[in-house]
């Protein structure tokens, strides 16, 4: 199809439709009108397409931009947490300690397909001093056996609770063993697909570079990682809203300049790391993680465990580990959604949305976790963290919610800041789109 000739048709018919009606001098041109409107019409008979533009808010996904035929997609996003905390401790300075108030996102986005099987999404985080690269990939669906490639600056397949968005997780922050040893985003490439009956198993096989920094550069030896993760539902009733999932994920981490370092903080962000492995020398590590999920109807459990082995570079080869379980419920309106293509949780499902005066109550989910990671090892003193945490989140719609948590944090066994306990009360107001 020739573009100039869209683009002439286009402003003829706009030309068209503008013209004055009301003077009695003039008269439209009906004639011109008919003409363009039937080359449209041939033309969407002959290419079997329908280039027709359509904005809409899509509930659950948000603003949104789609052809007729749906061969272009783009959706406009981002999100907005804004956190605040009050710690306390008898056993740690103030300086570690203290209360706190920030933005731990402000993020813009924009994502879509082309040409019906070719997708992309550019995503930026603006707190710090440097905007930090996001998601930003593209690649393509619907390659047969290979399912779907993706190249770029990706989550690396690897942990449940690390590869379920920030915006649907239960708590504020992810468990310090999702913190310290999943991988998170990476430059490489990726291949994912579903399997047997009604995509059941679900296989991700990522090769990418360890360690890549906030703006998606690294620069080091020609090291390769590489990760693979099985993941499979059963028991899926979608009435119910139940469904049981099992995975494995395994990840070789090659180290960058011969040194690894696994840290993480107790339950909020922009505190203290507690526990910390500080730089060690090791040529690789082998990271191993199980997951278990369990929906149904309101309810839901989660338990992830995390295995660690450092090789090499003449020293100690220390192991480490962690786990967690956490477990939760709807009390009014809603329920947890388990994704059976991604195999990961995705955006609640809420019944009704919260107004004042002639509305609903929205949402109200309570929940428990148990937490703990152990990085002490081979003469490596990082520390042991147990974490017990409360949460309160409220509902307002989908797409926003107010989470409360109350975090008690036991420290032992090492640790850059030394031993002890801390209590701490967190906050979020956050909202997406």
């Amino acid at each position: 199809m020739n573009l100039f000739l869209r683009i002439a048709a286009g402003l003829a018919l706009a030309a068209a439709l503008a013209a004055p009606r009301a003077a009695a001098a003039e008269t439209a041109n009906p004639s011109l009108q008919k003409e363009v409107e039937s080359y449209l019409q041939d033309t969407k008979a002959a290419t079997g397409s329908d280039s027709t533009a359509k904005v809409e808010w899509k509930p659950g996904k948000g603003l949104t931009f789609a052809t007729g035929d749906k061969a272009f997609t783009m959706h406009i996003g981002g999100r907005v947490f804004f956190d605040n905390y009050w710690a306390t401790s008898d056993d740690f300075d103030s300086g570690s300690t203290e209360d706190a108030s920030f933005f731990r996102t402000i993020r813009l986005e924009a994502d879509g397909t082309m040409f019906t099987n070719a997708f992309y999404k550019i995503q930026v985080d603006f707190v710090g001093a440097e905007v930090a690269l996001k998601d930003v990939f593209i690649g393509l669906k619907k390659l047969g056996p290979a399912g779907t490639f993706t190249a770029g600056h990706f989550k690396v397949p690897f942990g449940l609770e690390e590869l379920t968005s920030s915006r649907f997780i239960t708590f504020m922050e992810r468990a310090a063993a999702s913190q310290a040893f999943a991988p998170s985003r990476e430059n490489g490439f990726m291949l994912n697909n579903n399997f047997a009956k009604d995509g059941m198993l679900g296989v991700f096989a990522a090769i990418y570079r360890y360690n890549t920094n906030d703006q998606g550069n690294i620069t080091d030896d020609g090291s390769t990682s590489f990760a693979v993760r099985f993941a499979a539902f059963f028991l899926h009733d979608k009435e119910q809203n139940r469904v049981l999932h099992v995975g494995f994920g395994y990840t070789y981490v090659t180290a960058v300049d011969d040194t690894l370092r696994f840290r993480a903080r107790p339950g909020v962000g922009n505190i203290a790391r507690f526990v910390d492995t500080a730089d060690f020398a090791a040529n690789d590590a082998s990271l191993f993680c199980a997951e278990l999920l369990f929906h149904w109807k309101a309810f839901h459990a989660q338990l992830e465990f995390f295995g660690v082995e450092a090789q090499g570079a003449g020293g100690p080869e220390p192991s480490f580990t962690g786990w967690y379980v956490e477990v939760g419920y709807f009390l009014v309106g809603g329920r947890r959604h388990y994704s059976t293509d991604k195999k990961v949780v995705e955006r609640a499902e809420i019944d009704q949305n919260f107004h004042a005066g002639d509305g609903g109550p929205g949402a109200w989910q309570i929940a428990f976790r148990y937490d703990t990671i152990d990085l002490t090892d081979g003469g490596i003193a990082g520390g042991v963290q147990d974490t017990i945490t409360f949460g309160v989140n409220w509902y307002w719609n989908p797409h926003m919610r107010v989470m409360f948590n109350y975090i008690w944090a036991d420290i032992s066994d090492g640790g850059p800041l030394g031993e002890g306990e801390l209590n701490i009360f967190a906050m979020r107001f956050q909202v997406d789109f």
